[in-house]
């Protein structure tokens, strides 16, 4: 396949998978919400596990509207590597997502195969398949009496399956995700009650390119497009520079788009916010990663903090290779 056809090719993947996920009546929670995606993809793509060619562990903290009881906190671990007899990126990762009173545990294993297309064109096909639980602490609910049988009706504890895929397309200059989340939660379809939040089906389109504006001075473009089909979608459009191949700095700007007149608050219709985005490669392969939200309009303008924290760690190469720096 020549690279004038390839990504055409991507495209018309990407349109046919978009048009079954939304063709299907799903009205869920947006996944968790990252800020240094960029940093960590392989927790919204599955497709990336094994990219980097090297054993590859991350850690990942987010603190939303910090000084707001019951606001939302992110913990994450993952852990990805390649086998390269058989071109295949395997891994896993934990999460735990806690908003309020709800909490939300997952454990995900990872596979992507990679496919060569040309002399520097690659596509990896991802799947990822796990196990959810969602739970409600009702001693975290004010006013509600856990003694009384008529506070809350039915079980406050779920396990259910987790299934994700997604693709990836990348050369020198220029790369293109599509992931799906919860896509399980269209088999089970799971009842979790009134007061639990729901995790189904979400897709997120990650694309961008690389330009070098120097030796010293490489500039990364990115776009991301998050939508849960139930809120407004979310719009990240982020630009980031790196020096020396070691210090990264960078700005998003992140939209919410209501195209599908979903919700009636103008906050949410209108929300938006600026991100800055700071990480550090060590020369010992350890990654210091941290990004700052700060809301320009919408709900609790100006008013609170998030906080984003990561730390990644790539092991040393068994034996020397020539490839492009995995800079997507």
């Amino acid at each position: 396949m020549t690279s004038k056809l390839i990504k055409p090719f991507i495209y018309l993947i990407a349109a046919g998978f978009i048009s079954i996920l939304t063709n299907v009546d799903s009205y869920g929670q947006q996944i968790p919400q990252f800020s240094q995606y960029m940093f960590n993809p392989i927790f919204i793509n599955s497709a990336y596990a094994g990219y980097k060619e090297r054993l590859y562990i991350q850690s990942y903290y987010r603190t939303q509207w910090t000084g707001i009881e019951g606001s939302p906190t992110t913990m994450a671990l993952s852990a990805d590597g390649f086998l390269e007899k058989s071109q295949l990126g395997i891994g896993m990762h934990v999460m735990s997502d806690q908003i309020g009173a709800n909490r939300t545990n997952t454990i995900q294993s990872n596979i992507a195969y990679h496919l060569q297309l040309g002399e520097d064109q690659f596509l990896s096909f991802g799947l990822g398949l796990g196990l959810i639980n969602s739970r409600l602490d009702e001693s975290l609910l004010d006013g509600i009496d856990p003694e009384d049988p008529a506070s809350l009706s039915g079980n406050n504890n779920f396990l259910y399956p987790e299934l994700r895929a997604g693709l990836f397309y990348y050369d020198e200059t220029f790369f293109f995700s599509l992931g799906a989340e919860n896509i399980g939660s269209l088999i089970t379809n799971p009842d979790r009650g009134d007061f639990l939040i729901d995790n189904d089906a979400n897709i997120n389109l990650y694309t961008g390119f690389w330009l070098d504006l120097s030796n010293e001075v490489t500039l990364k473009n990115t776009l991301l497009v998050l939508d849960d089909f139930r809120t407004p979608a979310r719009v990240d459009l982020s630009s980031t520079f790196l020096f020396y191949e070691q210090l990264w700095l960078g700005l998003t700007y992140r939209r919410a788009i209501d195209y599908a007149n979903r919700v009636d608050s103008e906050n949410l219709r209108n929300s938006s916010a600026m991100v800055a985005i700071a990480q550090f490669w060590m020369t010992n392969g350890l990654r210091i990663g941290y990004a700052y939200d700060h809301q320009i309009n919408g709900i609790s303008v100006g008013a609170f903090s998030t906080h984003d924290v990561s730390i990644g760690f790539i092991f040393p190469e068994k034996r020397r290779r020539t490839y492009s720096p995995k800079y997507f």
